[in-house]
């Protein structure tokens, strides 16, 4: 068997009669695929004239594949993936990587199929195989699972095929083939990223030879699938509090709380019909602030009646600095009265603090009050965890003497929680500024740090690499001592965190969509969850091992 190298792409003949065998030896990698006459470059492997004779957008076992001249190139004889394979999607090259975010070069299968032909078939020997430089014919894409909806629409899923299943087809003249690991690492067209692969050109007595009998040595370039990722995808629905609370500031006018009726009447509105089409409005979490309850009452009904969950998000979106401790007790006290009425006697579970800006005393009254879960603090990324019960950090006087501040800071290990201190059970949802679409993207006069002006493709891009890394890296052994240990719940949890004064905004809800579709791109070992399911299975988790 030779290797074909993740990312790379080969060029090489075969005869008439002749059987090429291409083995996904990792199991999810698609392979873009092309056949030329080499006495005729306008005679190549055509996807249009293929569909059209097979009415047909996969190849089946027995079929052949057809030329521009409507002549069988190859067959497909055998076939043991679940079949799943495609004639639609083109090949991919710089623009459609530009266009996912990518700022600079990136491999791509237009440019592999021209340098391995190049490489192979130089045109002082091969002047019939020579095709122009800005075009490459439309490929056959093994192992790629492209599905159709009833609309038409399409949707790139993660390939069916399994590590060492393999497709095994038969020249019917003679020809040149391309081959190239594709290295779509933007879009789940690898579940993953790209992986090696491997291909045989052998004669008819050489069919029989069992896959299970070729033993494998090429290092594995995919190294660990995580099966079970829980997406926490939640929206603050701050509309006018903020500039009431955080973004309260003496210069604050008229337009700056018309962006939050915006958010209030039309941006909420928009985001949750699109999650309805995605059919996950009743899988999320909305932490509204009870000012926007009791301001906006007919859109907060209406996500209500999604399905989704409500969490706490402050009143008049408070920084903590901003109320003494009796004050804060008292916007808890009230934001649990009107969320109760509000979800017909049911009490909330879940609190974000308004800005991150969260205390000590904070964490203490969500437990005395019974809360499930806080979503404020960036201990971690993607693993849920004890919310901390440490005293406050000391700050330094720089007045005192240096011997003031030269000691450490006592934090408590992350192993150990309220279920051996004896506390209440507090879990933590990781959140966090590189997790949220405001920042970034919304123009928030008086407040430091906001933009605008960043490209929605940034944003999505960050939060895809993200994704990537927690996929290729989050550990799959239960128990594994160090802080990305895998848990008897989730392999790992994707924080992602809209608001409708942002994320509903014409220019941006696109992004939103977008970024939702990539992540149900994965199938089922993705899924979104609302906030408060995964603290309780975490916690159960935990309970389980005590």
């Amino acid at each position: 068997m030779t290797l074909l190298p993740a990312r790379k792409a080969a060029a090489f003949p075969i005869k008439k009669g002749q059987h090429l065998k291409i083995t996904n030896t990792h199991g999810k990698q698609v392979v873009d695929f092309w056949a030329f006459n080499p006495n005729d470059n306008h005679d190549y492997l055509s996807m249009v004239h293929s569909r059209t004779i097979l009415l047909s957008i996969s190849p089946r076992v027995g079929n052949s594949l057809y030329s521009t001249r409507r002549k069988p190139m190859l067959t497909l004889v055998e076939d043991t993936t679940p079949g799943v394979h495609d004639m639609v999607w083109s090949a991919c090259d710089r623009e459609r990587y530009r266009m996912l975010g990518a700022v600079e070069y990136h491999d791509n299968c237009h440019d592999n199929m021209h340098q391995a032909l190049k490489e192979s078939f130089p045109a002082d020997q091969y002047p019939h195989l020579q095709i122009s430089d800005d075009w490459v014919p439309d490929p056959l894409n093994l192992f790629m699972n492209v599905v159709v909806d009833h609309r038409g629409g399409l949707d790139i899923r993660p390939p069916t095929s399994e590590r060492g299943q393999y497709v095994v087809l038969r020249a019917e003249t003679d020809l040149v083939i391309v081959i190239s690991s594709c290295p779509q690492d933007m879009a789940p067209v690898n579940a993953g990223m790209p992986a090696d692969c491997e291909y045989e050109v052998f004669n008819d007595a050489a069919l029989t030879e069992s896959a299970s009998e070729s033993k494998s040595t090429i290092p594995r370039t995919l190294t660990k699938r995580p099966k079970r990722v829980k997406v926490a995808l939640s929206f603050d629905f701050d509309a006018v509090s903020h500039w009431l609370g955080t973004g309260c500031h003496p210069d604050n006018n008229m337009a700056d709380y018309s962006s939050g009726i915006f958010a209030g009447q039309v941006g909420a509105i928009r985001l949750l019909n699109m999650l309805k089409r995605k059919n996950i409005a009743d899988k999320v979490t909305w932490f509204v602030p009870g000012h926007t309850i009791e301001t906006f009452p007919t859109s907060v009904k209406k996500v209500v009646e999604s399905g989704a969950e409500i969490g706490l998000h402050g009143y008049s979106h408070e920084g903590i600095y901003q109320m003494t401790p009796e004050q804060e007790r008292d916007v808890l006290v009230k934001c649990i009265e009107v969320a109760t009425k509000l979800c017909n006697g049911r009490k909330p579970r879940g609190y974000r603090a308004p800005m991150y800006t969260i205390r000590e005393t904070t964490v203490e009254l969500l437990r005395e009050f019974g809360f499930l879960y806080n979503s404020s603090l960036m201990h971690h990324d993607s693993q849920p965890y004890w919310t901390p019960a440490d005293p406050p950090i000391e700050k330094i006087d720089f007045s005192k003497p240096a011997s003031s501040w030269l000691k450490p800071t006592a934090i408590a290990e992350p192993t150990i929680g309220p279920l051996e201190s004896g506390k209440r059970p507090l879990v933590e949802i990781p959140c966090g500024w590189y997790n949220e679409d405001m920042m970034p993207l919304q123009y928030l006069p008086h407040l430091p740090n906001s933009m605008g002006y960043v490209s929605t493709r940034v944003v999505e891009q960050m939060w895809k690499d993200k994704f990537m890394w927690l996929w290729e890296n989050a550990p799959r052994i239960e128990g594994e001592y160090d802080s990305e240990r895998a848990n008897d719940s989730a392999d790992f949890v994707f924080p992602i965190l809209m608001h409708p004064d942002t994320s509903g905004m014409a220019h941006i809800i696109g992004m939103s969509e977008r970024i939702i579709s990539w992540l149900q791109g994965w199938g089922e070992t993705v899924q979104f969850y609302k906030h408060e399911d995964i603290a309780k299975e975490w916690l159960e988790a935990q309970q389980s091992h005590k």
